[in-house]
């Protein structure tokens, strides 16, 4: 099961996401998306990975604030105009908020989209 880990920057500096993916690949631990950005000398880095669980443990034991690890839901969609907006509308009228989205993977007319949601069980009968 993918899992998101989310870190908070408190002072961004140059290397944050080297050093990051440097801990992570010592590991062994995949990251099959992410995302980060910076404002201001803070920062968000999102990130899924193939075992959020050690590699959380494994960022904070090495300084870094992990605010939160959850398991995320992978679903893949067909690449064509309106897919995305259907599956979000899906979720929405299942009562389904969704807290972030990723493009894991486009390829062969498909889509894998990564979603944290807060109802992982409901969101996979959607």
């Amino acid at each position: 099961m993918l899992e998101e880990i989310i870190i908070e920057v408190e002072n961004d500096q140059p290397g944050t996401l080297a050093e990051i993916g440097e801990l992570l690949g010592k590991s062994g631990t995949n990251i099959e998306s992410l995302a980060s950005s910076s404002h201001l000398g803070r920062g968000v880095i999102h990130l899924v990975v193939d075992d959020g669980e050690d590699a959380g443990e494994m960022l904070k034991a090495n300084g870094f604030k992990v605010a939160t690890v959850r398991q995320v839901l992978a679903t893949t969609l067909d690449d064509k105009p309106g897919a995305f907006g259907n599956y979000c509308r899906r979720l929405h009228e299942a009562g389904i908020d969704i807290s972030a989205c990723y493009v894991s993977r486009r390829g062969n007319g498909e889509t894998e989209f990564i979603f944290a949601v807060d109802d992982l069980q409901a969101a996979k009968h959607a």
